[in-house]
């Protein structure tokens, strides 16, 4: 009797070791048959992948974990090139075809109708599809402010009020009010925070912004008192928040950031200064940081490095790759991950929930704000 028992589980494992060697060769024909159009069997794939740096502690841990995945289930060495690069940056980089990357995954969806009217205007069609853009990770462009240095003295709730303040405040940051954000011409969050100025001094959402509304003397006159009590354009976003916690509400009272910097430097710079930083949602509504990740309809992508791709965006989209994100200050995307509340919460300086979220402008009109702030800046203000 324990003869035939044993016997009985000795086919039952040899039946599931078959059954993983018949699943591995099934994975391996699939992977395969898709390369008969490009001159047969390989043994690597090189994946480009071009994303915005405020991501990189993320993207390069992760790097290691999907080589590693992807070469144990596809049998295949994935060579993985992965650059961090500003946003329009790399806007222009694939526009000029000095980059040929697989997939793309700017700062914010923002840029993607901007690539694909300058790649239309010169190639005839779009390079990623309106079903090709799908966000990695969320990190909302918020006001950061001193909470008691002068978040209670001056309890704005957005743009507007912080204009209020601007009008009765001396120019130049000599008053209460040092106000900063990156150059929008060089930053993702200094392009929305300007973009979302002149759409509430338009009385609009991004989306509805028009050219005429950019160029209108009216609403560049609204934008101008906000923009003159600016101390300092920087060309990163981090930089505010370490410049920051080294001077302290005496060198900058409220700057454009994204959250992950907040949660980042809130409890540093208690330590510091004594005060925190917190993260003030503007009632108008914010615009999403949502890491797209697009795969790039180029002449240039094979269908293998296409595979390859797309499998890179399913392993960024695992539970405990996207919990990951979450250590760095970023929201999952993926709705079945659960918001981390011990990190995401009002003693990191931050609300687990967002107000209204503001749709992307046309590319054209997202240009045309960057090009008007030139007129609004702060002329004597790096």
């Amino acid at each position: 009797m324990a003869r035939r028992r044993r016997y009985g589980l000795g086919v039952l494992l040899l039946v599931f070791i078959i059954g993983v060697l018949v699943g591995a060769l099934a994975i391996y024909a699939s992977v395969q048959y898709r390369l008969i159009s490009v001159g047969g069997t390989v043994s690597s794939v090189e994946l480009t992948f071009v994303y915005s740096s405020e991501k990189q502690g993320w993207i390069e841990e992760a790097e290691s974990g999907f080589e590693k995945w992807f070469e144990s289930t596809f049998f295949i060495d994935v060579k993985c090139n992965f650059i961090p690069m500003g946003s329009k940056e790399s806007v222009m980089q694939i526009v000029n075809e000095e980059l040929h990357p697989v997939a793309w995954s700017p700062a914010s969806s923002i840029w993607v109708p901007l690539l694909n009217e300058k790649w239309k205007s010169s190639h005839g069609s779009f390079l990623v599809g309106e079903g090709d853009v799908k966000p990695l990770v969320i990190s909302p462009v918020v006001l950061a402010t001193w909470n008691n240095s002068f978040y209670q003295q001056h309890p704005f709730k957005g743009i507007r009020d912080l204009r209020e303040i601007a009008l009765t405040d001396p120019d130049g940051g000599a008053g209460d009010l040092k106000y900063g954000h990156t150059n929008p011409h060089l930053s993702n969050s200094g392009a929305c925070i300007v973009l979302l100025e002149f759409a509430v001094a338009a009385g609009k959402d991004p989306d509805k912004l028009t050219l005429f509304d950019v160029a209108n003397p009216q609403v560049q006159a609204w934008v101008k008192p906000l923009e003159d009590e600016a101390v300092q354009y920087g060309k990163s976003t981090g930089f505010f928040g370490d410049w920051a916690v080294e001077g302290g509400p005496k060198a900058i009272s409220v700057f454009a950031v994204y959250e992950n910097v907040v949660i980042e430097k809130s409890k540093e710079a208690k330590q510091v200064w004594g005060d925190s930083l917190i993260a003030v949602y503007p009632e108008e509504g914010v615009i999403l940081s949502d890491h797209p990740f697009c795969i790039l309809n180029a002449p240039w992508v094979t269908p293998l490095q296409r595979f390859a791709a797309e499998k890179l965006y399913e392993y960024l989209m695992r539970p405990e790759v996207q919990n990951e994100a979450q250590k760095y200050g970023f929201r999952p995307a993926n709705p079945s991950v659960p918001l981390d509340t011990n990190i995401f919460n009002p003693e990191n300086g931050v609300n687990a929930t967002l107000p209204r979220v503001l749709p992307p402008p046309p590319g054209y009109v997202l240009e045309a704000v960057v090009s008007a702030w030139d007129a609004v800046r702060n002329q004597g203000v790096k």
